[in-house]
């Protein structure tokens, strides 16, 4: 194995075998319905790097990220900055079930005034609630209603920060219940409106990614790549890292799927370099 390579299969590795162990997980119950025991025993002793579906497959089981939430910075409301802070903190260590404890209590119920509070609520809330049990249509009821808030939905023009990240993540959900169709309409929605705010907030960094994951998840990898080439620039060119590793990784693997193994290299060396930014 090619020296580069040799050190994302070791961190990758490290990363899955961490978590899994913290989570009280044998290998064999990890791999469950997944793949091998002994293909998560490679994986984890850096002598086999698995491709992005495989990897997104685990990261799920151990709920490494979807919506760690793939935010850099809390969301803000208008109302009531210790509930943002709050919030942000419990949802960077995963602590999802006090998150949902927290945003069930009466005083920050009444505490929400604002559509953008209101928004800003469910979407944590789905978010919670997807990375604690998992239940992708519990998730998707409160994303509805977090866009039912404001002329978001009814204009499929998201504006706010939020409002384009309510659109990615009930793309996530569409997907996770196999309406790839409606997944992908909501995923073009939050791109074009990523484009047409100009918002350099590290949070949407994520848009371009989550939508080229899709297209890659479905085998659309000419289209993948575009998309996600495009986003890999647009962090770039905003001077941010926030997610520059996960875009080359998967753009590597794009690349790999379409034969050109130059590319491919040259992406894993970027991956490299970015996460010791990291």
């Amino acid at each position: 194995m090619a020296t580069c390579e040799k050190k994302i299969a070791d961190r990758l590795g490290t990363m899955i075998s961490e978590n899994r162990q913290k989570m009280g997980l044998s290998q064999k119950e990890l791999a469950q319905d997944i793949c091998s025991q002994p293909m998560i025993s490679s994986i984890e002793h850096g002598t086999y790097v698995p491709n992005v579906v495989l990897f997104m497959q685990l990261c799920d089981r151990l709920n490494i990220n979807l919506d760690d939430s793939f935010l850099k910075t809390a969301l803000k409301l208008n109302s009531n900055a210790d509930f943002s802070n709050h919030v942000f903190e419990l949802c960077k260590h995963h602590e999802y079930a006090k998150m949902i404890a927290y945003m069930d209590e009466e005083q920050v119920i009444d505490s929400l005034t604002s559509v953008n509070d209101f928004q800003t609520y469910y979407y944590y809330y789905g978010c919670a609630l997807y990375q604690l049990k998992h239940d992708a249509l519990g998730a998707k009821r409160y994303f509805n209603t977090a866009a039912l808030y404001g002329d978001a939905i009814k204009n499929q023009c998201p504006e706010s920060e939020v409002e384009i990240l309510i659109f990615n993540a009930m793309g996530v959900i569409e997907l996770q219940l196999g309406h790839p169709k409606k997944a992908l309409d909501h995923f073009l929605i939050a791109r074009k409106s990523l484009d047409l705010a100009q918002n350099k907030s590290e949070n949407l960094n994520v848009i371009n990614y989550q939508y080229g994951l899709a297209l890659y998840n479905l085998t659309a990898y000419n289209q993948a790549l575009s998309i996600l080439l495009e986003g890999f620039d647009r962090v770039r060119k905003n001077e941010s890292y926030f997610m520059l590793p996960e875009y080359a990784l998967l753009i590597m693997n794009c690349h790999q799927k379409m034969g050109n193994s130059m590319e491919a290299g040259k992406y894993k060396m970027q991956y490299e370099v970015f996460s010791d930014m990291d």
